[in-house]
């Protein structure tokens, strides 16, 4: 089956403080861990009823959008070094991929035109099975997330203002001090964390991540220095902000559960 038309023409979205990446026929919303595919089909000139013409061309809508789907989804940044495609390519998994598609994706709007045309768009999480199958095998599950008692915790979760940092939004980011030091990637969180609700999440502007569930009441809030060198979706930060973030051993169990954000321009 040909894949519809590539998407092209990248730039930020900006709504209700969400980072998303826009393209022609769909976008990637980053904070809800989203993706939104639109396409149009065509009703064909010799149908029998006007209603038959109408169930064709949403059917092509449907199928041109899933296609697109499973192209836009394969650009997306697993890591600094990979794509999605990438990861499937190396692993001879793009049939699961597919059907990790057709199983997940389903259609969020439909509407017609005056000339018959219907449009239809199809959306998927980044989550469940697509997340499954793209994660690196590297993120395990830890038991002493769900094992251990509820304890008070310093922090509920962890933001990142890297406003003013040319960062790349991928499923798998880090996070390390200034000597190179690992504070956060995916030996540090869960994998049904990670596979339920992403490894972190993207926001626009402090004050909308602040209000962030993921982050919860009392986030740490550290600044993002640069980026890894050609690594553009992991930052550094400074060694005396993971000093914070590695002082109170509780910190970890936030980290397990994935409760971190990054704050984009």
């Amino acid at each position: 089956m040909m894949l519809g038309a590539l998407l092209l023409g990248v730039q930020n979205w900006v709504y209700a403080g969400t980072y998303s990446q826009t393209f022609e026929q769909g976008r990637v919303d980053w904070t809800n861990g989203m993706v939104e595919v639109w396409a149009t089909g065509n009703p064909p000139a010799l149908v029998q009823t006007p209603a038959q013409g109408r169930a064709l061309a949403e059917s092509e809508a449907e199928i041109l959008a899933r296609n697109d789907l499973i192209r836009l989804l394969q650009s997306i940044r697993i890591d600094s070094k990979s794509t999605v495609k990438e990861a499937i390519d190396h692993q001879g998994a793009r049939d699961e991929l597919v059907a990790a598609i057709v199983k997940d994706s389903y259609v969020v709007e439909k509407s017609v035109s005056t000339d018959g045309k219907i449009r239809v768009t199809v959306a998927i999480k980044l989550n469940g099975s697509f997340a499954d199958l793209v994660l690196p095998k590297s993120i395990m599950t830890i038991k002493t997330v769900e094992q251990s008692p509820k304890k008070e915790e310093s922090f509920s979760g962890l933001i990142i203002d890297c406003r003013g940092v040319s960062l790349s939004p991928a499923l798998v980011p880090m996070i390390v001090d200034e000597d190179g030091q690992v504070v956060y990637g995916t030996a540090y969180v869960s994998r049904d964390y990670a596979l339920e609700e992403g490894m972190a999440a993207y926001a626009r502007g402090l004050a909308k991540a602040r209000d962030n569930p993921r982050v919860g009441a009392k986030p740490l809030i550290v600044k993002g220095l640069r980026t890894v060198k050609a690594r553009s979706s992991d930052i550094v930060i400074s060694n005396a902000d993971a000093g914070k973030i590695k002082g109170a051993g509780s910190n970890l169990s936030f980290l397990h559960r994935g409760r971190v954000l990054f704050v984009m321009e």
